[in-house]
């Protein structure tokens, strides 16, 4: 059945995805007058955002190509600029073991995302959540995978500091992560 298509009978329909022949049930046709809820909607909403992102995203050939690169065998650029949308950046390791509260001491991080964070945002807070200082942090590799930020106020309670992590990606969503000083260096 390799590279059939279409559909048998009234139940079956064969489809091509990659190089893999899909076997699946004949969709069937949505009930106009169903009411929507208001969760419904709103992912509704957000699979069309991420459609007119991916479009958009491979209208540009060097993002087209990069998102390619991404892709596997059964993905297009589209499949992973779409899945771009959806998937919010992680922090995966926030390494201040050298931070001391100290002027010029660093945060190191890793960032996980499908395509990059093009931008961060770092906000020191005292246990209260009150501001100690704010900045942008600095990639360290081309892949943007690394980042770090050297403090530039002194924090003598620096035990205590609250992270706020604010990434830009790709597509510009901003997703946001706190951390607490050594949650991510704890054995």
């Amino acid at each position: 059945m390799q590279g059939a298509s279409g559909k048998v009978g009234r139940n079956l329909v064969f489809r091509q995805k990659g190089d893999q022949t899909i076997i699946a049930k004949r969709p069937r046709a949505a009930a106009v007058d169903r009411p929507v809820s208001e969760k419904q909607l709103k992912v509704q909403n957000r699979f069309l955002d991420a459609s007119l992102y991916a479009k958009k995203a491979i209208k540009d050939e060097e993002i087209k190509a990069a998102y390619a690169a991404k892709a596997n065998i059964n993905q297009s650029a589209y499949n992973v600029a779409f899945k771009d949308y959806f998937a919010a950046p992680q922090v995966r390791r926030l390494n201040d073991i050298n931070y001391k509260g100290a002027v010029g001491d660093e945060l190191n991080f890793l960032i996980k995302d499908i395509m990059k964070v093009t931008e961060i945002n770092i906000e020191i807070l005292d246990q209260s959540e009150v501001l100690i200082e704010s900045g942008l942090a600095v990639p360290l590799d081309a892949d943007n995978v690394e980042w770090s930020y050297t403090a530039t106020v002194a924090n003598a309670d620096y035990e205590n500091a609250i992270y706020r992590i604010t990434m830009l990606d790709t597509p510009k969503n901003i997703t946001t992560v706190i951390k607490a000083y050594g949650e991510d260096m704890e054995p």
